[in-house]
């Protein structure tokens, strides 16, 4: 027997080279159907690819989201040879022979990288998420320098593709002349703004996801905060790339950082998440012992200032399954998104992911008021009670009764904004996978004003990665991307909303999207929206990126982005469903990217539109 096992194993070393049919790779075959069947199924469970969708991806991109990726946790007790063998198994692909999959990075340097001048920051640009303490997402007109009428004079500039990678989904950073971007193969690219040449590029472990910052220091110093999956904080010299100074802030193997770091006064604030709920699918894994948090550093050191955990008491040993694993909790309460900062009141507030195991957290699904001196829990608000989630609750083999007690999975994964109303009254707006947009008084401990249901909601429903708002409306988009699809019609749309009572002033249905034949494919818009005066931008899972008339909701600008492109750095390049971040748009130019490779259209390209 051992010998067999080493002869396989010697095989899958050539990279399988050797191994491509199924009946050729019985050890694939046996860790697939132990490990990964249960949820890719023919008929697969929520967030799952059918096998045939597998099949179509590169072994390469199988193995690595085993290795590095989403499947980390599900494949915790594999070991390399098995993770390698399975990929084989599932893709029919033979490995090796997929260009992008094997590609070497080849970046076309910039002749000459000058210092960003000492005034950037007092000329257009866009840094970080929100934009704003508020996380707005809206662009002043001096620092957007686009207006309706230019859209019709935008013309495509530049492309850029990312080696290897099936999504593009990090929100970047515009100053100085460069753009800085972060890569879902993980890396951080300083490219000119205008040609997409390459100034330099920082390695790193594992995806950046978040948006990027950039701030000016006391000193007179341009540094990028970036943070990435493997829950890495890092301080960049924006010049030259050079690293000033990387902090991991939570020492739990599956946590991550996906949202984007907030500054105020010198100290980042950094929000904490993981994907420790996929990890419920193994019937082996003691799950779940993760707890959200906000940890906040110095900027200059890293040194940390204090960390908050959204559930405050670590996990304990709760019941154990019908094969005898130990079960933990509560846990949960990730933090997805960037903090919001409320200077005013001292306060940072933060929303919350739902619970991974039983008993739920009462902060899970939740608005939570941290104190940004200290980190001291000053209010919090849930929207949702007893929403424990975990893969489990959709595995067909997961026992009933265990599932029986599963939460709808509806949490939050967009940033609160603040806003301040004409007669003074201040209101803290999120939005909700449930579908509901909910306004809290952020001066009365999180009092609901009102609430507003725009959707049904779900798994990847409702208001998923943000929307944006000037100081009358918000504006809403919808994702839907599999609940409104099969009962309630298209997925998708968008709504404007009046700030002041929850009054709906328009809302625009998704158009049919024209590529259904394509597997992943959906009218749903789950990517943040972006706003600037008069223009509303927002891109969905169709490959689409619109343009919609704030006042009206009429679609003004359309570009799809499906197809191959021709990038500056000569990587093979093509577009796909657009999920994530939002459009980025300063002194005239506008920038996203395009593909979500997990539930959507794959795609590994990124824009730059600029005027004619």
């Amino acid at each position: 027997m051992m010998r067999r096992k080493l002869f396989w194993m010697g095989l899958l070393m050539l990279a399988g080279t050797c191994v491509t049919a199924a009946e050729d790779n019985p050890m694939g075959k046996a860790v697939f159907l132990g490990h990964c069947a249960g949820c890719h199924s023919p008929t697969p469970v929520a967030r799952a690819l059918t096998p045939d969708q597998l099949a179509e991806l590169p072994p390469e991109k199988i193995y690595s989201a085993l290795s590095k990726g989403l499947m980390t946790v599900i494949a915790s007790d594999l070991n390399d040879f098995e993770r390698r063998a399975v990929a084989i198994y599932a893709s029919s692909i033979k490995w090796g022979t997929v260009p992008q999959a094997r590609q070497k990075e080849a970046l076309v340097m910039c002749r000459a990288s000058p210092q960003m001048p000492a005034d950037t920051l007092d000329k257009p640009h866009w840094s970080g998420w929100g934009l704003d303490d508020d996380n707005s997402h809206f662009q002043p007109a001096a620092r957007a320098g686009l207006t309706a009428a230019d859209l019709s004079k935008l013309e495509l500039k530049w492309t850029f593709g990312f080696p290897g990678a099936t999504t593009v989904s990090t929100q970047p950073a515009v100053a100085g002349g460069r753009i800085f971007l972060g890569s879902h193969e993980g890396g951080i690219y300083a490219l000119d703004a205008k040609s997409g040449c390459a100034h330099w590029k920082f390695p790193t472990p594992a995806a950046v996801r978040g948006g990027i910052l950039l701030a000016k220091r006391a000193n007179g110093s341009f540094v990028l905060y970036a943070a990435d999956r493997s829950a890495h904080v890092y301080a960049l010299n924006a010049n030259t790339g050079k690293l000033l100074w990387q902090r991991k802030v939570e020492a739990h193997p599956h946590a991550l950082v996906t949202g984007t770091i907030a500054r105020h006064d010198g100290v980042l604030y950094v929000p904490v998440a993981s994907f420790e709920e996929l990890a419920g699918a193994s019937p082996r894994y003691e799950c779940c012992s993760f707890r959200g948090s906000v940890v906040a550093l110095d900027e200059v050191t890293g040194k940390q200032k204090w960390k908050s955990y959204l559930i405050p008491q670590p996990a304990v040993k709760t019941t154990k399954t019908a094969m005898g694993t130990q079960l933990w909790g509560p846990s949960g309460a990730a933090v997805w998104s960037q903090p919001t900062i409320d200077s005013k009141a001292g306060l940072i507030y933060v929303t919350t992911g739902d619970s991974y195991s039983l008993p739920a957290a009462d902060t899970s699904d939740s608005v939570v008021a941290l104190d940004m001196k200290t980190g001291a829990m000053r209010w919090h608000w849930q929207a949702t009670k007893d929403d424990a989630f975990s893969t489990a609750c959709v595995v067909p083999t997961i026992e009933a009764g265990a599932k029986s007690k599963c939460g709808p999975d509806i949490d939050f994964g967009s940033s609160a904004i603040l806003r301040r109303l004409p007669d003074g009254k201040r209101v803290l707006l999120a939005g909700q996978k449930s579908g509901v947009l909910h306004a809290l008084d952020p001066d009365d401990h999180g009092k609901i004003l009102w609430q507003k249901r725009l959707s049904p909601g779900g798994v990847l429903g409702g208001i998923e990665w943000g929307f944006a708002a000037d100081e009358t409306n918000v504006y809403v988009p919808i994702s839907d991307v599999w609940e409104s699809k099969v009962a309630h019609g298209a997925a998708g749309g968008i709504y404007a909303v009046r700030i002041a009572d929850g009054a709906e002033r328009w809302n625009t249905p998704a158009a049919k999207p024209d590529c259904e034949s394509i597997p992943g494919c959906n009218a749903g818009q789950p990517a943040a929206a972006t706003l600037i005066p008069g223009v509303l931008f927002s891109g969905s899972m169709d490959g689409h990126m619109r343009a919609y008339e704030p006042t009206s909701g009429k679609i003004i600008w359309d570009v799809d982005t499906k197809g191959n492109f021709v990038t500056v750095n000569k990587v093979p390049a093509h577009g796909g469903a657009i999920k994530g971040a939002g459009v980025t748009v300063a002194g005239g130019w506008v920038y996203f990217g395009a593909g979500y490779g997990l539930w959507g259209i794959p795609g590994n390209v990124f824009f730059a539109y600029g005027p004619k």
